[in-house]
């Protein structure tokens, strides 16, 4: 019996486990890991730090291994990441002040420099190391810490009178310790219990130069400093020059027994390197260098870590990139979902500026990103900043509206093209001949692409699916025409938002787009009689499953539900919601960036003050997700994107994307055999158990195999969710148990199995 159960486990582990889906409730992040500012070795393995995260990069398996806030870390914007010369342990600081402290696999928060009341900014620009002790170079001064006993030794202010200064490094030679301050350097006799005097500080200078001094370093018992492009070292008391370069210097790093010089030229970067104080100088380059911010040495190559190109290994003048797969920039714009496919845009959809940082667009198949960014494909380095994008399902193509050079599409082949003015269609911005401005894009179930076109005279346009082009007036006065985003709803109407703070528009061809004696038209804004919106300054438009229109503000949220009278005096209504104990307008003090409405027609709300998920009635709050109180990376979200058959719903903020596995999917349109995760449920798993690929409205019940109930619920859109308790709270015993799907009618079911190890 006890050899049938083992059979068993392995069955069903060979069946699902190797596909294993992520569970309910689980966050990832989403970040790019090719600005890296930091790197050093840890064991066999290179370390790599970008602004949200870091990664370790095992050579010898080809292997990588990202940690990011979803998986250790406490926070983002990393300012530092220094790692203990004669140890293993590693010290993050962040912009905030907070820290984080790494030993091996073990995560530790210390925040009490970000709680502490000193000044309100308390970023970190330096930690470098003498023994166990870490010296902390902030906003304030400098805190020590003591990285194995988790205490704050000492707080010291090189200053006169003690006041808070800036300070920008240390370091520890000898029986000195000196500080690069905003009022110079300072030194004094390395005695932790007389820093604490500022009397004791004394400023530190070159005889006979008056120097602005950028940044100083230890290299071994010397000490070095920049000032501009010159190095000068400061060894056995003595001064001297050791570097004066042609090209600006933005950072100096002693790593062992070797002192790197990193510059710039032309948007090129090198590093220039000595091997001791009295060696010649050496150089290496590469056309994949732009901004290098550190390096270490690998035998006879090098490690690079650039600001925009990432991990870069160099033996014998041959460059190889090396970094984890993710999207290789951030995501402010409108992206899409559709046919197993997510796209994300690197514009920034609340403007029309464009500074050909943001043409990039990033593309998550099969759980892995692909990225279209003007490093990797040529054709895109004479577009401007991608501002949205929208997947053609029978084609696979991919359209994108540029701010500025019209509209690109990428087919399945990576083939770009891309139409700017055009006949009867996109035409050139009115105050910038010569621009074309596609701020948004939307597919109508016709295959019709519609987009806006603002600052033009015929601002809606329309590229039917013929290919031919059709624009449209707008009867009403909106400032320069600057339509923003667009909506096609279920019933063929379009729904555009203004840059401009012009209210809701609302347009429908009736189905016959070159007919426009048919044309109906209607302006939403705020005020009874006008619209009733909560303000018109409209961000976002969604239409939910009952055709009901959720609008954002910078005011909230507003919800039209007029049916037929839509093109009458028909008002929108400001809903109210319950939340804890009190109840009031719809997040009335809230800027409403985006709203998307999932399978189970909930709608998650994206602001500047994080994230809200509502019921389907909008009467409660389901979630409210926070850079403080969840995984969520920033709480300013731009947008949100819903992949529809996992659940999974994406968050584009200021800091990176993020996702959460949520509990409704896409429905089936038929029964199948239910896919249930995790499944085996291991030993002390108190998560979520979801049961997907269910029709609309399913019944699912669970029970045991001699067809004892144990559990009844109905389906969020395609998905279950089970506690893996029964009605009295229990938590069911080992064992296999059905699970039976019926759909909403009753008159068909299915039945799969779940098994729980105790």
């Amino acid at each position: 019996m006890k050899y049938a159960l083992q059979l068993l486990v392995f069955l069903v582990f060979v069946s699902v486990g190797q596909s294993q889906l992520k569970p309910i409730g689980w966050w990832r992040d989403h970040i790019s890991m090719q600005q890296i500012i930091s790197i050093d070795t840890i064991q066999k393995s290179i370390v790599a730090a970008s602004v949200n995260g870091y990664f370790s990069y095992d050579v010898s398996k080809n292997e990588f291994q990202v940690y990011s806030k979803s998986n250790g870390l406490t926070d983002v914007n990393i300012q530092v990441f220094s790692k203990q010369p004669l140890g293993n342990k590693i010290i993050i600081g962040y912009e905030n002040g907070n820290l984080d402290i790494i030993t091996g696999s073990n995560f530790r928060n210390y925040p009490d420099i970000k709680l502490s009341k000193i000044l309100p900014d308390k970023k970190i620009h330096d930690i470098t190391w003498k023994d166990q002790l870490a010296f902390i170079s902030t906003n304030f001064g400098i805190v020590v810490l003591d990285a194995y006993k988790y205490e704050i030794v000492g707080t010291y202010f090189p200053a006169k009178e003690g006041a808070p200064v800036e300070v920008f490094q240390t370091a520890v030679i000898g029986n000195s310790i000196y500080a690069n301050t905003a009022f110079g350097i300072k030194v004094a006799a390395f005695s932790l219990s007389k820093l604490s005097d500022f009397r004791n500080w004394n400023a530190f200078e070159i005889p006979g130069k008056q120097l602005l001094v950028q940044s100083i370093c230890q290299w071994g018992e010397s000490l070095v400093i920049q000032s501009r492009d010159s190095i000068f070292i400061f060894d056995a008391g003595t001064w001297k020059l050791l570097y004066a370069s042609k090209h600006p210097i933005h950072r100096v790093k002693a790593k062992g027994s070797t002192l790197f010089i990193f510059e710039t030229s032309n948007g090129l970067g090198s590093v220039t390197y000595f091997s001791a104080p009295s060696a010649a100088p050496q150089q290496v380059a590469s056309n994949l260098f732009t901004a290098v911010n550190d390096c270490i040495r690998d035998g006879a190559g090098f490690w690079m870590g650039d600001q925009n190109n990432g991990l870069i290994k160099m033996i014998f003048n041959a460059p190889q990139q090396v970094f984890p797969n993710g999207p290789s920039g951030l995501s402010f714009g409108q992206g899409d979902f559709r046919e197993g496919r997510l796209v994300a845009v690197g514009g920034d959809q609340r403007n029309l500026t464009n500074d050909k940082k943001g043409n990039e667009c990033f593309v998550l198949i099969d759980d892995k990103w692909k990225n279209y960014r003007p490093a990797t494909y040529d054709y895109l380095t004479k577009l401007a900043d991608f501002g949205s994008a929208v997947i053609e399902p029978q084609t696979e193509k991919i359209y994108v509206g540029t701010k500025g050079t019209g509209l690109l599409s990428i087919d399945k082949d990576d083939k770009f093209s891309t139409v700017a003015i055009t006949a009867n269609g996109l035409q050139s911005d009115r105050d910038q001949a010569g621009l074309c401005n596609v701020a948004s894009l939307a597919l109508d179930a016709a295959a019709n692409l519609w987009m806006t076109n603002p600052n033009t005279s015929q601002p809606l346009v329309v590229k039917k699916k013929d290919g031919s082009w059709k624009n449209f007036f707008i009867p009403f006065s909106v400032e320069k025409n600057m339509l923003h985003k667009i909506l096609v709803d279920g019933q063929g109407r379009k729904w555009m938002t203004s840059f401009n703070a012009s209210g809701l528009i609302c347009f429908d061809d009736r189905n016959t787009i070159d007919a426009t004696n048919d044309d109906q038209w209607r302006l939403f804004q705020q005020g009874t009689g006008r619209g009733n919106l909560p303000s018109s300054n409209v961000l976002s438009v969604a239409e939910d499953q009952s055709g009901n229109l959720w609008v954002g503000t910078d005011k909230g949220i507003g919800i039209i539900q007029c049916g037929t009278d839509l093109f009458n005096n028909c008002d929108a209504t400001l809903p109210v919601v319950q939340l804890d104990n009190f109840a009031g307008l719809l997040l009335s003090n809230e800027t409403i960036n985006d709203i998307k409405i999932d399978a189970a027609d909930r709608k998650w709300i994206a602001s500047n003050n994080g994230v809200w998920l509502l019921s389907a009635d909008g009467q409660k709050v389901v979630h409210r997700f926070t850079a403080e109180n969840s995984k969520l990376l920033s709480n300013q979200v731009y947008s949100i994107i819903i992949q529809s058959n996992t659940g999974e719903v994406f968050f584009m903020t200021s800091s990176g994307i993020s996702s959460f596995r949520s509990t409704a999917t896409a429905v089936v349109e038929s029964m199948k055999k239910p896919i249930v995760f995790p499944n085996p449920v291991p030993s002390g798993y108190n998560g979520t158990i979801g049961i997907k690929d269910l029709p609309l409205n399913a019944w699912v019940k669970i029970t045991e195999l001699d067809g004892r109930l144990v559990y009844q619920t109905r389906s969020l859109g395609g998905q279950a969710i089970w506690n893996g308790r029964n009605y009295k709270g229990e938590r069911v015993h080992s064992g296999v148990y059905l699970i039976i799907v019926s759909n909403q009618d009753n008159s068909d079911h299915v039945v799969g199995k779940i098994f729980f190890i105790q």
